[in-house]
């Protein structure tokens, strides 16, 4: 029986798992090599005495803190222990100054046991959120540029023009095509069309660097960014900016033209009647008129009055 019981605390202590087993009132009985390993990990000495600490007032503590992952951990075992659930999990961020690193919580009772006992572990997620981050970014992102595309375009512009709703702010929305695209991409090919499209990308990119702003690619060589928290002179500024950005890029075709963009904009103070749909009907005229005034310019939709940002 002995040799059982060491063999059973070898497998435990070399689990990646770290494991601790509580009482119903929450105290430590025993806890595993790698619990023990971590603590040190996040700077408590290899000494430290976890044995007979109560792992509901740790998490109390933290909790009171402001700690609300931890709120939510001692919830979870508080529901175990009284009965009112028969198990736990919870998924929850544990990031170090070098790395992000996620864990997976799991709390039961031990099974085949009359003292009342429970077993707490926490297993290391990262590689699984890692990849489930690269491919929200991917189905998020345009390929050829890395900017959003029109899936997080759609999703991030009803998201901000909310807020403008809630805060009766200015949100302004620019779109640009490539002039004569067609024709730079036949003269040199797709690779050089498709880094053309990359050096537009990156140089809109520039434009948005606050978290209410957006750059995407919409679909072939159609651009948009969003501009929260932004009235109609100041997207007028960065409309422009965009116009000689893309000028300085100094991209020539057919002997001495220069590629150039047409630029919409579309500005409003939106209330809670208007739909993103408006702004990029405004947005989509003024671009239009760019076009026709001649391409190479920046147009300003001019909303009714009551709208005006």
């Amino acid at each position: 029986m002995q040799d059982l019981n060491a063999l059973h605390t070898l497998v435990i202590n070399s689990l990646d798992e770290q494991i601790a087993v509580i009482d119903q009132a929450g105290t430590i009985l025993d806890v595993n090599f790698a619990w023990i390993q971590f603590g040190g990990e996040n700077g408590l000495s290899s000494k430290y005495a976890w044995e007979g600490r109560n792992y509901l007032e740790v998490l109390s503590a933290a909790a009171a803190s402001g700690d609300k992952l931890a709120d939510e951990a001692g919830q979870g075992i508080l529901d175990v222990v009284s009965g009112r659930s028969a198990s736990f999990y919870f998924e929850y961020p544990c990031h170090s100054p070098d790395e992000k690193r996620w864990f997976m919580m799991r709390v039961t009772r031990l099974k085949d046991d009359s003292r009342g006992l429970y077993v707490i572990s926490h297993q290391n997620i990262t590689q699984r959120k890692l990849a489930e981050e690269r491919a929200e970014h991917l189905a998020m992102h345009d390929p050829l540029t890395g900017l959003a595309n029109r899936r997080y375009f759609n999703l991030f512009f009803n998201r901000e023009l909310r807020r403008s709703i809630r805060n009766r702010s200015a949100i302004s929305l620019i779109e640009l095509d490539v002039d004569y695209f067609k024709d730079y991409n036949d003269e040199f090919g797709h690779l050089v069309g498709d880094q053309c499209l990359r050096n537009v990308g990156q140089a809109l990119l520039e434009f948005s660097r606050r978290p209410s702003d957006l750059a995407a690619r919409l679909g072939g060589d159609e651009f948009a960014l969003i501009l929260g928290d932004t009235d109609f002179a100041e997207s007028h500024k960065v409309a422009e900016a965009i116009l000689k950005a893309i000028s300085d890029l100094r991209m020539v075709f057919g002997g001495w033209r220069q590629v150039t963009v047409s630029v919409g904009v579309a500005s409003v103070i939106p209330h809670e009647q208007q739909s993103e749909d408006f702004l990029l009907q405004e947005a989509d005229k003024a671009l239009y008129r760019a076009k026709l005034a001649g391409r190479n310019r920046v147009m300003h939709a001019q909303p009714a009055a009551d709208n005006q940002a």
